[in-house]
């Protein structure tokens, strides 16, 4: 079953004010895929992804993960178990004396045997490219930068999720830790089918890497369709202050030059198949 969000809105009060953060917002969330939600500052995208597993819960209308609703606090341990959430600077989330013991945190806290949480731990430490022999006794403090990020996304998926949260997770890297964490979420689902929701700033990522994307604006759903679909709308999404993939700038200014670039180029394949074709003929 999928993620459902349902007629979700949340407000925010503040002593005799009120702000309403998301507005009515309805979908599915499909297993298995890709999800980025973008949107300008303010827009809503993280108080959004916060209701997935109960961080936040809606002043109206409901979510619903594989069945289990949000608001009923008894289901509440299963759907954290089944949603893993990563903030903005997850290394910040660090906290025990070893690295096995900060992985170990959230299988322990499952109840889970002993040699289960093990064997969680130590597939976790793979999958992010942690040696198990070089970090497990570790402090995570006395890590690098990267290795911080990748440790705490390891005590993430240390618990299994089906649904895996991100709230910029590349926040503060440079390209190759960019592509390094993108290639480990892309290989995460291929290994697991977990589904990725990723909230992002980068444009050029989220246009190579979605499946979907959602654009939220003032609270509110504008798009949510493919990447080529979404970017086609390039002339929306600049006056909502987003800015657009390097290649759609590009196609764009081959227009106004007079050639006839499509719409949906989004990643550097369309704009390079687009200049192929057109110098061939």
């Amino acid at each position: 079953m999928p993620i459902v969000i349902d007629h979700l809105s949340h407000t925010y009060f503040d002593g005799a004010t009120s702000n309403a953060a998301v507005k009515d917002v309805s979908l599915e969330i499909r297993e298995g895929e890709f999800l980025s939600v973008i949107g300008h500052t303010g827009c809503g995208k993280t108080t959004l992804v916060q209701h997935l597993n109960g961080l936040l819960l809606p002043s109206a209308g409901r979510v619903l993960v594989d069945g289990l609703d949000t608001a009923d606090k008894k289901q509440r341990p299963r759907i954290r178990a089944l949603v893993g959430m990563v903030f903005q600077y997850p290394e910040y989330q660090l906290f025990a004396d070893t690295v096995r013991e900060d992985v170990g945190f959230g299988p322990k806290n499952m109840k889970l045997p002993e040699a289960e949480i093990a064997l969680q731990v130590s597939e976790a430490m793979a999958m992010v490219g942690l040696s198990m022999d070089q970090f497990a006794e570790k402090s995570p403090f006395e890590l690098s930068g990267g290795e911080k990020r990748r440790a705490a996304l390891a005590g993430i998926l240390a618990m299994r999720p089906k649904y895996l949260v991100l709230d910029e997770p590349m926040a503060g890297l440079d390209p190759q830790g960019r592509q390094n964490i993108l290639g480990m979420l892309e290989k995460l689902r291929q290994d697991t089918g977990c589904s990725i929701i990723m909230v992002s700033h980068s444009m050029e990522d989220v246009a190579r890497h979605a499946d979907r994307i959602l654009v939220m604006d003032h609270g509110e759903v504008k798009y949510l369709d493919t990447p080529k679909a979404v970017f086609s709308h390039s002339d929306e999404l600049s006056q909502m202050g987003l800015s657009l993939p390097a290649p759609c700038r590009v196609a764009a200014l081959l227009r106004q030059k007079g050639v006839d670039a499509p719409a949906d180029i989004c990643t550097r394949e369309d704009l390079e198949a687009f200049l192929t074709r057109r110098l061939r003929s």
